[in-house]
């Protein structure tokens, strides 16, 4: 079923000929009257014994036919419009930039394999619900850098996405900030308005600002999808060494709802829990696909698609019935 909340008439100023197109139709009704037909021939006081009427009178006339051929036709000239014309230089998967967080606490593992191995295998099913779509990849620590530019190349994106660990990072910490500013100069050169994923299991409180301000001045939006439990778990350092603090206790790792609650609250940022399933991943497809959808229905550059075209079949549908035999409308 067609979205008709962007409906609009291209060439509006066609309803006025809904005055002159009403008064064709009452003058219709008006000599279809057999009396009228006569009355200047014929004195009323004998009209009415001459007429003969008939008991039952057809419920298909003529000019219950015409009224609504002349709406449609009107209608159709107007020009009704409810969505875009397709580009053919504009790809129709929205451009997908992806923030992969390589912080030491993705290597926590209270979600199997790890958080990070979590992270990959969402970040696969993500790309094979979007055949064809651009996807592009940066990591972040306490720095970001760009790993590769949005492609359509889905196995480019799974070669370098295998190769990813957290001890590759050049700076420890958690700088979203940072990746942010880089996913979206990489957003910068696509044709269409994007959508900015951040895998991670947390964003602290103090980032939400930030993103505030890129939400009300940029035309990409920003979705977060949090791997971890607020139970928490270990950081595995090594096949079987995890991570320990000063006094040699093991270090427990936990998902950052507060955080992530404040981005939502302060920030708008929609935030979706990893699920077992593959739920998570379509609503951040949904989400893109109508972000990008309702970018391009606000984009004057793209001329409105004239859906009135479609009503001139009714309108020679109608036609046909005055094929039928007797159908005639007298106008002398």
């Amino acid at each position: 079923m067609p979205d008709l909340s962007n409906l609009h008439f291209l060439r509006p100023m066609w309803f006025f000929a809904l005055v002159p197109g009403i008064l064709l139709w009452v003058l219709m009704l008006r000599e279809e009257s057999k009396s009228r037909r006569w009355q200047s021939a014929i004195a009323p006081h004998l009209l009415k014994h001459l007429i003969r009427r008939p008991d039952r009178r057809p419920w298909l006339r003529p000019t219950y036919v015409a009224l609504p051929f002349i709406l449609i036709a009107i209608l159709s000239l107007a020009g009704p419009a409810w969505k875009r014309q397709k580009n053919p230089f504009v790809q129709d998967a929205a451009s997908l930039v992806v923030a992969l967080d390589l912080s030491a606490s993705m290597d926590a593992v209270d979600v199997q394999p790890s958080r990070l191995g979590l992270a990959q295998r969402k970040i696969r099913d993500l790309m094979a619900l979007r055949p064809g779509g651009r996807t592009g990849l940066v990591v972040y620590a306490g720095s970001a850098h760009m790993v590769l530019p949005p492609t359509d190349d889905a196995n480019v994106v799974e070669m370098y996405l295998a190769s990813l660990e957290t001890k590759l990072m050049p700076v420890s910490g958690k700088n979203p900030q940072e990746a942010l500013e880089l996913a979206d100069k990489m957003l910068a050169a696509e044709t269409n308005p994007g959508t900015i994923l951040f895998v991670t299991d947390g964003i602290a409180e103090q980032y939400a600002p930030a993103f505030a301000r890129y939400r009300k001045t940029a035309s990409h939006q920003v979705l977060v999808l949090a791997v971890g439990t607020s139970a928490g778990g270990p950081v595995r350092t090594g096949k079987d060494e995890f991570m320990k603090d000063a006094e040699g206790r093991q270090v427990i790792s936990r998902l950052d709802r507060k955080g992530l609650e404040t981005l939502e609250s302060q920030a708008g940022v929609y935030v979706v829990g990893a699920t077992v399933d593959g739920l998570d991943v379509r609503k951040i497809v949904h989400r893109a696909n109508i972000h990008l959808k309702t970018a391009q229905a606000f984009d004057d550059r793209i001329p409105w698609e004239d859906e009135g075209y479609y009503l001139v079949f009714s309108t020679l549908l109608l036609a046909l019935v005055w094929f039928r035999k007797g159908w005639t409308i007298r106008w002398q």
